[in-house]
């Protein structure tokens, strides 16, 4: 039984809608969530996997030399969870940290202040550009950076830090691996139009995305779903990868991109908090 507009629209935002999401396991969660209390349907095929790098000595020459840095910066949650945790495996405590903490987004750095961590800087743009752009008038030639981060991060951050005359330290504090299993019943859902829409958080759900579902596709077989991604770097990237993005975000974050999964999907006529 089809739903009228105002059933539609008292049910919520997404009510009616079908929403697949990619992100790894251990966020998969949150988002789900999200899209449920909108009055969505969430399917969740979590594409990514975080692991612990097989070989932690060069995390941990960082950490054994922490008290020498100015800056450490963190792009990830991710990023803040497996770094703090291998300083807690060592017997570091965070009181070895003496340098400066810059997050890109509030999650990162709501993250590092459940921590017990001050963070001195959070841009307003949550990607690595708009780091660098709060943190120019701060940064000084000759100052140390750790980066801890995802063995396939973006390199703009660092480059530009050594553009700058900066000594950067990057750690892959995790890995990010593929994660298939739930592959061939995501592509049943999609072959069978059980899925209105897509969401891709990062450029490498996409990159994963693809790989995983490349036994199951077909020419054509996305063309009802609406591809949202979170950012420009990630609709550039499936782009490239020959996928249609007909949403965008304009600001870089999970709230962000349904909202405008929303206000492209139809279903919100007066506005809605996220």
């Amino acid at each position: 039984m089809s739903m009228t507009d105002a059933q539609l629209e008292s049910a919520g935002p997404l009510a009616g809608k079908r929403i697949m999401v990619t992100r790894a396991r251990s966020q998969v969660r949150e988002l789900v969530g999200k899209i449920e209390a909108l009055g969505g349907e969430a399917y969740a095929f979590p594409l990514l996997k975080m692991v612990a790098p097989d070989d932690p000595s060069q995390v941990d020459e960082a950490i054994a030399q922490l008290e020498t840095f100015d800056w450490l910066i963190f792009t990830s949650v991710n990023g803040v969870q497996f770094f703090l945790e291998r300083m807690r495996a060592v017997g570091a405590g965070i009181e070895m940290i003496h340098a400066e903490v810059a997050a890109v987004g509030p999650k990162t750095a709501a993250a590092l202040q459940k921590e017990g961590l001050s963070v001195a800087v959070i841009p307003s743009d949550y990607v690595a550009e708009g780091l660098l752009s709060s943190l120019h008038d701060r940064l000084v030639p000759g100052q140390r950076v750790l980066l801890p981060r995802a063995d396939i991060a973006r390199k703009t951050l660092p480059q530009e830090l050594v553009r700058l005359g900066l000594e950067v330290t990057e750690v892959d504090v995790y890995h990010t691996v593929i994660d298939a299993e739930l592959a061939p019943e995501a592509a049943r859902r999609i072959h069978n139009h059980d899925i209105d829409g897509i969401l891709f958080t990062s450029s490498s759900t996409v990159t994963h995305f693809v790989q995983a579902m490349a036994p199951f596709a077909q020419e054509g077989w996305l063309d009802q779903v609406t591809i949202a991604c979170i950012g420009p770097i990630t609709a550039e990237t499936a782009q490239k990868n020959g996928l249609k993005v007909q949403v965008v975000a304009t600001e870089f974050t999970v709230e962000g991109l349904l909202t405008a999964l929303i206000e492209k999907l139809g279903g919100n006529r007066h506005g809605t908090n996220i």
